[in-house]
């Protein structure tokens, strides 16, 4: 009985193993979220690994055409918007306990749609560096839909994400009050943050990221690889390629 229950304990372990590589593959068989080549300005080495021996890169980008970081303001996220993502907008922003109210309200879990602009390399900003070409330019429930609505898998990504409702009376910067109290909306993630770098691709990267650590001047402005990104069945994103960029511009480390 005891050796039955050991064979049968070892099956499960088997055929749970067997079915979670025949899921994994089925869904990265089916790139619904997109498809594109990303290079450091959207996938960024971390500044800090820690004791882990694992790579993960960063996401990086901004929640809109024109904005500079996260903290700017989302014009698509109105009270429109929002109402469509679940929130509550119902009760003016000039009311008496209108803060509470919003204030209340949880984050949701939707899906957002990344665009990625100047897909011929120039920068988008050239004056600030190495910036982001993946902009977020809506968000929904239903990725079915905003497939529909953006049908170009290899310009327009699905990511799952977190946006939240944000009461404002203060400017975001400065913290002078506003003339009047209104009511926003915010990216408060991109999810997953970070992606996964397997082997043997993690080798190539951890060469650059241990140059970076010894050098004293940052790296040049020019991203030095492209990694190839896909979104999964369930939005979730694996790379499945990686390549180094020449470099042409990058002055010479100081001495």
């Amino acid at each position: 009985m005891k050796r039955l229950a050991v064979l049968s304990a070892a099956a499960v372990v088997v055929a749970t193993h067997t079915w979670t590589h025949v899921a994994v593959s089925r869904n990265r068989g089916d790139a619904s979220g997109g498809q594109v080549e990303l290079t450091e300005r959207e996938l960024r080495l971390p500044g800090e690994s820690g004791e882990s021996t694992a790579l993960f890169l960063e996401f990086e980008w901004v929640p809109g055409a024109g904005a500079r970081d996260r903290l700017d303001a989302v014009p698509w996220l109105n009270s429109a918007k929002l109402g469509e993502l679940g929130f509550n907008c119902s009760v003016p922003a000039t009311q008496p306990d209108a803060r509470d109210f919003y204030r209340a309200q949880m984050t949701a879990l939707v899906f957002l749609v990344l665009e990625l602009e100047n897909q011929a390399g120039e920068l988008t900003h050239p004056n600030q560096g190495m910036r982001t070409r993946l902009v977020a330019v809506d968000a929904g429930r239903n990725p079915v839909r905003l497939r529909e609505k953006f049908p170009d898998p290899t310009r327009h990504l699905l990511s799952r994400g977190l946006v939240r409702l944000v009461f404002r009376d203060r400017a975001e910067r400065t913290g002078e009050p506003l003339a009047q109290p209104r009511v926003e909306g915010r990216i408060a993630a991109v999810l997953p943050g970070q992606i996964f770098v397997p082997p043997p691709h993690n080798q190539v990267l951890a060469g650059l990221l241990r140059r970076d650590r010894a050098e004293r001047d940052p790296p040049g402005r020019e991203p030095r690889y492209a990694v190839t990104v896909s979104w999964d069945a369930d939005y979730q994103p694996w790379i499945s390629g990686l390549r180094l960029l020449p470099q042409t511009n990058r002055e010479p480390t100081a001495r």
